[in-house]
Formats: C-alpha cells, structure tokens, sequence
C-alpha cells in the first residue's frame, strides 16, 4: 500500500512539473494535474495540501536540480582556475538541455515576483563560497578582471546559459542558425567562454 502511496504521489509531482511548466501558477488547472496523473483532486489536496503548496514543492525539488550542478564544483581546485568559466558554463547549458522544464519553472517563479525563494534560501552559499576563492584567486593570478565582481562574474554565466535556453527558438530565427544542434551549442560555449575570459 506504501508503495503504491509513493507511486502515486510520484505521479502527481511529475505532472504538476509538467502543467506548472506549461501554464504557471495561475493558469495551470488542478483537474489537468489529475487527469495526467490518473488521479483525483481530492489525493492531490491530501499528499500536497493547496494548489501553492504543490507549486511550492514542485518550484523546490526543481531548484534542487540545479543545486545538484552546484554541489560539482566542489570537485574543482586551482588547477582549473584557467578553465574555469567554461568548465562552468558547460555544465549549466548541458544542465538545460537535460531539464528543459527548469527554465520554464523560474521563469514563472520570476513572474511571482521570487514569493517562494525563501524556501530555497542558502543551498548555493556552500558551493559559490568555493567558486568565489577560485575565482578571487584568479584575479590575483591575472585570469580574471580585478574590475569584475564574482557576483557578476557569475550573473553573467548564468544569464548566458539561461537565455540560450529559454530564447534557442526564436533566436535561432534571428540568426538564421540552429541553436538545438549540438555542434553549434558547443561552439557558442567555446565562443561565450573566449568573451567571458575577455580573450
């Protein structure tokens, strides 16, 4: 019973994923959650509580992901100093291709105005408090800008990973290139790490 208790309620998180992804907090429909997960409202309301709580536990296990991506960087020493912005850029433009509903899930999170990031709050401090002395250790050793804070360093980074993701479509449009190929992804990385590194 346990078990089918958990399958159920596995369901149900992967279709929310999916309907707050689609619709965001405010147009996504309970009754659509249900009917993707084979269930009822009322066991959605009673593994989850309201509507918010199921955005809420779906908006964290999601940020989670990306915290997983953080938790890596822990693995890196002075002696990827200089490879550092694409080592990082890298693995956050694969982390999007891999969870696509990531960006979607932020996005709509962003539209709320960030009301649940509270929930979130200090799961990055560990791994950027890593990422800052490598980065502060660069600058001393002539890889980084001493003009250019870690903060915006990383900003930046981050910006570039996630607009790749979420505007590939219509910027592939724009350029008349296709952003989803996997050659070109990696070209743009090694050619948005040469601009990042200002070489």
């Amino acid at each position: 019973m346990q078990k089918r208790s958990r399958d159920t309620k596995e369901r149900i998180f992967k279709a929310a994923v999916e309907e707050f992804a689609k619709s965001g907090f405010h147009g996504a429909r309970v009754d659509n959650i249900a009917k993707k997960a084979k269930s009822n409202k009322e066991r959605i309301y009673a593994y989850f509580g309201s509507k918010e709580d199921l955005f809420i536990e779906v908006w964290k296990r999601t940020y989670m992901l990306i915290i997983e991506v953080d938790e890596q960087f822990m693995d890196l020493t002075d002696e990827d100093i200089p490879s550092l912005t694409g080592i990082i850029l890298k693995r956050y433009v694969h982390f999007h291709q891999e969870h696509s509903e990531f960006w979607k899930i932020f996005v709509w999170e962003n539209m709320l105005d960030g009301k649940h990031t509270e929930k979130v709050k200090g799961f990055k401090e560990r791994p950027y408090k890593h990422l800052r002395r490598l980065y502060a250790r660069g600058q001393e050793l002539g890889f980084f800008s001493r003009e250019v804070s870690f903060e915006t360093y990383m900003f930046v980074i981050t910006a570039v990973s996630f607009f790749y993701a979420s505007n590939r479509c219509t910027m592939s449009q724009s350029l008349s290139i296709n952003l989803t190929n996997n050659d070109v992804v990696e070209g743009m990385i090694e050619e948005a790490t040469k601009m990042l590194n200002g070489k």
